[in-house]
């Protein structure tokens, strides 16, 4: 008996993508036959070509030469055309948050032809923009505290271990919508099993939404502050007047979160965020990595997103939305 044959796509294979899609791909199975594409920049998709992915982590390197790697949708759109039975059993997004709908409507025929589409992004609200374009009972989520930055074309360090967690974000839909609740759960428990097997660990949430929320709030908490500064996470701490403005807009976040209706866990999510910060107390945040490479940020899917679930509701939360009008202001004089 053959070995299950198994596609798996990564729309915007940048340092996440090429992790999570590295790692998918360097699988050896006995059970599995796993073909894994990236659409990525041009720059990535011909150093990998040429000289496979490499991932760093700490002293070791894999180098991972069985990526097919495309710059855009095209040469697999034409496949398609001539191979009716052309599939994807997964398609991950793992582009910034701001290019999210602009990257589903440029990979809509790819999307259509795949069983499966998997958010893998920061932030919050995210599913509810996909969920305009694709039906909600496709729909999987994926949570990771895993950490990875793209030194060069076709060079990725694991900069940091960590929790990967997955589920189905409107699980309603699924049992609402004639979907196989038997099948989609088995394909759930396929992914962490590829996930499981790649060497992410990973374990199946049954609120995934709670667990996007309680990730983001470490965000809340540290990405705009960093970005606003140029001080690294730990550098943040050793300022009382901003540790106390960090508290204040996780308290407001989180104060957003249960008039939403998310059932948190029992933490102390200001402590959760100090305790982060220090364990990663070297590190310039993503967000500070945007602003000093004159990019867009993700702000909106961050301390936005907590604005615009506020006003919804009704409520202030200055903090944030001074962070969030910071950022723009920042961004525009930059980009």
């Amino acid at each position: 008996m053959g070995r299950k044959k198994i596609r798996i796509g990564f729309i915007g294979a940048g340092s996440i993508g090429s992790l999570f899609g590295g790692y998918l791909a360097n699988i050896k199975s006995e059970i599995y036959d796993l073909e894994v594409i990236f659409f990525c920049q041009r720059e990535h998709k011909e150093a990998i070509d040429k000289k496979g992915l490499k991932i760093k982590k700490n002293q070791d390197v894999k180098e991972i030469n069985d990526i097919l790697a495309y710059e855009n949708e095209k040469i697999l759109e034409e496949k398609l055309k001539m191979d009716k039975y052309f599939r994807f059993d997964y398609i991950f997004l793992t582009t910034k948050t701001y290019d999210m709908e602009k990257a589903v409507l440029q990979y809509e025929k790819l999307i259509d032809v795949s069983d499966w589409f998997v958010i893998l992004q920061n932030g919050i609200g995210n599913e509810e923009i996909i969920s305009n374009y694709i039906p909600k009972s496709k729909i999987i989520r994926i949570v990771t505290s895993n950490g990875a930055f793209l030194e060069s074309p076709g060079n990725l360090i694991h900069t940091g271990d960590g929790f990967t967690k997955i589920g189905f974000p409107f699980l309603e839909d699924i049992n609402n919508n004639h979907v196989d609740l038997t099948k989609a759960n088995e394909d759930l428990n396929l992914l962490k099993e590829l996930l499981h097997l790649a060497g992410l660990k990973t374990q199946i949430a049954k609120d995934i939404n709670k667990e996007s929320w309680e990730k983001v709030f470490v965000n809340i908490g540290i990405n705009a502050f960093g970005a606003l500064t140029n001080l690294t996470n730990g550098q943040l701490l050793e300022s009382e007047g901003l540790k106390q403005l960090m508290a204040e807009a996780v308290e407001e976040a989180v104060e957003v979160a249960k008039l939403k209706e998310i059932k948190l866990s029992n933490k102390d999510f200001i402590a959760e965020t100090y305790d982060v910060a220090k364990k990663t107390s070297k590190n310039k945040n993503s967000m500070l990595q945007d602003i000093l490479n004159r990019t867009v940020t993700e702000i909106d899917f961050i301390n936005g997103r907590v604005l615009i679930y506020a006003k919804e509701l009704g409520i202030k939360t200055p903090i944030n939305e001074l962070l969030t009008h910071l950022i723009k202001g920042l961004e525009a004089s930059l980009i």
